[in-house]
């Protein structure tokens, strides 16, 4: 079996051991995400694509990737490495950053225009007050992967700083730590299929890249955090759960013979109609946000059962789910998004008006609900 993939470096190490152990003849390429975006829309041979999840929005909102395959990897942290054996620098501060920066006398980094850690870090130099300094002493490389095995072949006293995945997969080198709070970026990347792609083994591979089964292996990686994948019948139960339980903890009574009963059925409730549910996978392996659209009447969308677990608020999850709802919206023809809300449930309210939602006329539908919505696509 073989499938051919364009991938952000950031998953080299971990689509390649997935790829060996399933027996598939994986080909392709790694690099910066900014020259793999670049050839996915020029045409190279592509099965699956793994990109950032920003860049696999726009390419859903394009119709350039499969509208029902969409799975998070996880976020990346964008992190310092030295040789192995070297002694690890304090990089806890950015006082401690500057000063082990300072003390190299080469910096390692990826591609500073096309690589997410490229072009992060190049920025935090800037910040620390260092990068008209360092200048002479930056060795960019065309990708993190390069950098690193850059850093273990060098001499004297290196450093060097991309994403963590990159770091673990580079025999070598040695983490040392993410950048400092104030200078750290964590970066989720995302696995798509390219549109109108018929290859099952391609499909497979993608599956299992995302699936349960290689979720110690992402871990291993350097992935991290809550995961977003498309629903699926089995996903009922405990999307059903959530929702009740969040609407419990605000004080609401679910509604199972009404508003609520396509929670009884995701088949029926929401992908038989041509409609899309996504749920976001914990680190602890169960459902921990979900986001749905229902296609009604009249070729209108409404965008429903959007929650998050309590635990995992305010880590950008709920912008996530509401990106790509919106993308699949956009992908799927619709003029506009519409949606009804309670006024109690402040974080979200914020969030839609932020996506560009405005209040729509008239009294809302939903009895639990005193706000409507909508979102113009036109």
């Amino acid at each position: 079996m073989r499938a051919d993939i364009l991938s952000a470096g950031a998953a080299q190490g971990l689509a390649s051991e997935v790829s060996r152990l399933a027996g598939i003849d994986l080909a392709g390429s790694f690099g910066a995400v900014g020259g793999i975006l670049e050839r996915f829309l020029a045409g190279d041979a592509c099965d699956v694509v793994v990109l950032t999840h920003a860049q696999v929005t726009q390419l859903t909102a394009r119709r350039r990737v499969a509208l029902d395959f969409c799975s998070d990897l996880g976020a990346v942290r964008t992190s310092v490495a030295v040789r192995s054996g070297d002694a690890a620098p304090d990089v806890s501060s950015p006082a401690a950053l500057r000063e082990a920066l300072l003390a190299a006398d080469a910096i390692f980094l990826p591609d500073p225009q096309k690589a997410t850690a490229g072009i992060h870090f190049a920025r935090v130099l800037a910040r620390l007050g260092i990068a008209e300094e360092v200048a002479p002493r930056l060795r960019p490389q065309p990708n993190g992967m390069a950098a690193m095995r850059a850093l273990a072949a060098a001499g004297g006293r290196p450093i060097g700083c991309t994403q963590t995945t990159e770091i673990v997969a580079t025999p070598g080198v040695a983490l040392v730590a993410p950048l400092p709070k104030e200078h750290e970026l964590a970066t989720v990347y995302t696995v798509a299929l390219k549109a109108g792609m018929a290859n099952e083994a391609a499909r497979d591979f993608a599956r299992l890249l995302t699936g349960s089964g290689s979720a110690a292996a992402r871990a291993a990686a350097g992935f991290e955090g809550a995961a977003i994948r498309r629903a699926g019948p089995a996903d009922t139960g405990e999307a059903r759960s959530l929702v009740f339980g969040v609407l419990a903890e605000y004080g609401f009574e679910p509604e199972p013979a009404g508003t609520d009963a396509d929670l009884t059925d995701l088949q029926a409730g929401f992908l038989a109609g041509g409609g899309m549910f996504d749920v976001a996978i914990g680190p602890d392996g169960r459902i921990a946000a979900c986001c749905g659209m229902k296609v009604m009447g009249g070729g209108r969308v409404e965008l429903r059962k959007m929650y998050v677990r309590r635990d995992l608020r305010g880590q950008g999850l709920g912008g996530r789910l509401l990106d790509r709802a919106i993308a699949w919206a956009r992908a799927g023809g619709f003029p506009r998004v519409e949606l009804e809300t309670a006024s109690v449930l402040k974080e979200a309210v914020a969030l839609y008006r932020k996506a560009g939602f405005v209040a729509r006329p008239g009294k809302p539908e939903t009895c639990r609900c005193d706000q409507a919505f909508v979102l113009d696509l036109a």
